[in-house]
């Protein structure tokens, strides 16, 4: 069960949960779908609507106080940025559905171990002072104003984001449940197309990488 805050009403979510990861590598059928969707993401980034959708987003982080620029820009415009240099990442399976899904939706999702979650999640703002680690060389995102799914024992620890997801929310080859969380504007995304992209994320999921 998952829990918005009140005054995140502009926000919406869809979330889905997939039990059974794989960790095995990718394969050729894998790397033909991501290859599609990258050239259907150069096509659409290069449209208006996808255009529209990443102001969108950038507005969504704003409305709580955050600032998206430098290295806290959502997950999405990092992605497309490397499609633009050819140096789409592959890390793995169900990172790159995700991934491919992402820079061509023009949303963030964050996809967290299932299991570092209680039974319920709540997304919030994050507070003054409230930071996470967001990669292995121990960078820390400053999450103050910026939207947060959070679990833990006590619902209240941050492991998510549209911008970086936490290391101690990541996926790594021991986890087996994962869940995702697709974040979009209310003002300018339908709920029935947040769905579709969340359905085709988890089709690929389901396919390449369980």
């Amino acid at each position: 069960m998952i829990a918005i805050e009140n005054q995140l009403d502009y926000l919406q979510v869809a979330v889905f949960e997939i039990d059974g990861l794989s960790h095995q590598p990718s394969t050729p059928q894998l790397d033909q779908w991501v290859e599609l969707q990258c050239q259907e993401a150069l096509r659409e980034k290069a449209t208006e609507g996808w255009e529209a959708r990443r102001e969108a987003v950038r507005a969504l982080l704003r409305k709580g106080g955050f600032k998206p620029s430098g290295r806290s820009k959502p997950a999405q415009e990092y992605l497309a940025r490397c499609l633009d240099e050819s140096k789409f990442p592959r890390v793995h399976p169900a990172v790159d559905c995700l991934n491919a899904i992402s820079v061509r939706s023009g949303i963030p999702i964050s996809m967290l171990d299932r299991d570092a979650f209680s039974d319920r999640m709540l997304i919030r703002l994050g507070k003054p002072g409230e930071s996470y680690v967001f990669n292995s060389v121990g960078q820390e995102l400053d999450l103050e104003n910026l939207i947060v799914v959070c679990g833990g024992s006590d619902e209240q620890k941050p492991l998510g984001s549209p911008v970086k997801d936490s290391m101690a929310g990541k996926i790594d080859k021991t986890v087996s449940r994962i869940v995702c969380i697709l974040y979009a504007p209310q003002e300018s995304v339908s709920a029935l197309w947040l769905e579709q992209w969340a359905l085709m994320l988890q089709t690929s999921i389901q396919q390449f990488a369980t």
